[in-house]
């Protein structure tokens, strides 16, 4: 997947993910201090290595985790607000790419409601191109209005960027609907407890070959005086190889050049290769054989998905039946 050097060859997307350590936070100057932070880190990456197109910082990372509800609410921000304008600068000055996990950003009733949590992709003028809010809180303890959709966008040289957020991995319908929405980079920003890095390892690995899609994903580490993160940030091929991975320690980095063009070759030219097509034509080998359907089948075969999307309440209530929940 490419050794050679991003910045002057338009195939090739140098990408860094980054074990930032989770802070511990109270106040919005302690949250726009660690924007400042964060911003020099990317200064720091950039001067060290000028081929940098993209830049991955985990989940949380600009505000820790608020334990306290009064504080979460208190530093929930405006996006774009205070706090991406300093990150905007970053990527202006440096003239790279960034995926910034903001944390809580005001609902549209704040504060009636409890805030989202938000990662942005912002480009190398500065500009805020995607706003992902987290789709899929953590079931217990993660006081978060859940998000309603993923996004693509064109990012570094045109390659498709999507982003997901801590727990959204662990559901591989997150992964496939970035997928068929075109993306080939799926961004995952992490704060994961130590207990669960091999699964979530794992989970890269397994979701890049089922997706056909490179994965970078960013992890917090370290102890924030509850909980002790994970890091174990990585950056996964297509062909679901790690291509690079930390361990756990603070501010350990990884980079990877990634081949717009290997990927898309691959998606094309290597049907074995491609679940994203195999899966809307179905049995295309046996079907063409009879002349019946050459293109193989498209219908839907799940029976979950079809019931999750004409009855959705009907679809909870199975869950609950499965689980005893």
């Amino acid at each position: 997947m490419g050794c050679e050097n991003g910045t002057g060859n338009p195939d090739i997307v140098s990408v860094a993910v980054v074990n930032h350590p989770m802070s511990r936070l109270h106040s919005r100057a302690e949250v726009l201090a660690n924007c400042y932070r964060i911003g020099h880190i990317v200064d720091g990456l950039k001067t060290g290595h000028p081929e940098l197109d993209l830049i991955v910082l985990p989940e949380f990372s600009t505000t820790g985790v608020m334990y306290d509800e009064t504080e979460l609410y208190s530093t929930a921000m405006a996006i774009p607000g205070e706090e991406t304008e300093v990150f905007a600068a970053a990527c202006r000055r440096n003239r790279v790419w960034g995926v910034f996990a903001m944390g809580a950003e005001c609902h549209e009733q704040h504060p009636l409601r409890p805030p989202y949590n938000t990662a942005v992709l912002i480009d190398d003028e500065g500009e805020i191109v995607q706003r992902y809010r987290k789709i899929a809180p953590a079931p217990e303890g993660e006081l978060s209005w859940p998000g309603e959709s993923t996004f693509v966008t064109a990012g570094p040289k045109g390659l498709q960027i999507s982003i997901l957020l801590g727990e959204d991995g662990n559901y591989p319908e997150l992964w496939r609907d970035c997928a068929m929405k075109g993306a080939e980079l799926i961004v995952r920003g992490m704060a994961l407890r130590a207990c669960d890095a091999e699964q979530q390892i794992g989970m890269a690995k397994a979701m890049a070959w089922a997706n056909n899609v490179y994965v970078a994903a960013a992890g917090a580490t370290g102890f924030d005086g509850v909980h002790s993160y994970s890091g174990r940030s990585a950056l996964v091929g297509f062909d679901g190889r790690v291509l690079g991975e930390c361990g756990a320690e603070a501010q350990d980095m990884r980079f990877a050049d990634l081949s717009i063009r290997a990927l898309r070759d691959s998606r094309r030219y290597q049907p074995e290769r491609n679940p994203l097509h195999a899966l809307l034509h179905r049995g295309a080998t046996g079907l063409g054989k009879v002349n019946v359907g050459v293109r193989g089948l498209a219908e839907c075969p799940l029976d979950f998905y079809r019931t999750w999307v004409t009855d959705s309440v009907k679809a909870q209530e199975q869950v609950h039946e499965i689980t005893g929940v």
